[in-house]
């Protein structure tokens, strides 16, 4: 009973605390995550299918004809992401020591969109 209760306050906090992301990030945010999905799984199709949502932000990332253009693109799209959550619960700033690259995940579980398949699991949760 407790441990529900627990959880309930929790998810209170982080719905209320959610709510001080404008509607605009919290748009984008949803989008980026679905990029960040695909990337992982080295889908540029499912990646690129996604940034039209994005409008301007997400150009770079719809003209690319590769995987690593993608993520380059993506690179930029996840500083914007890591500044639009900064403070928010619920999100994690993570980063890849072989490559050197940053970004936002909603999972504690390490997924690495630079990396791909090969590299899945690269990365530490800085915050």
């Amino acid at each position: 009973m407790m441990a529900a209760l627990a959880l309930s306050l929790a998810f209170i906090h982080v719905s209320a605390s959610a709510a001080n992301l404008s509607d605009q990030d919290r748009k984008f945010l949803s989008v980026y995550e679905k990029v960040h999905a695909a990337l992982t799984i080295d889908d540029l199709d499912g990646a690129k299918a996604a940034v039209p949502e994005l409008g301007k932000a997400g150009a770079d990332l719809a003209k690319s004809s590769s995987l690593k253009d993608a993520r380059a693109a993506f690179e930029k799209l996840s500083d914007q992401a890591i500044k639009a959550s900064k403070g928010q619960p619920g999100y994690y700033v993570v980063h890849c020591p072989m490559l050197k690259k940053d970004w936002l995940q909603t999972s504690k579980t390490v997924s690495n969109p630079y990396g791909g398949k090969g590299m899945l699991t690269c990365g530490e949760i800085k915050g």
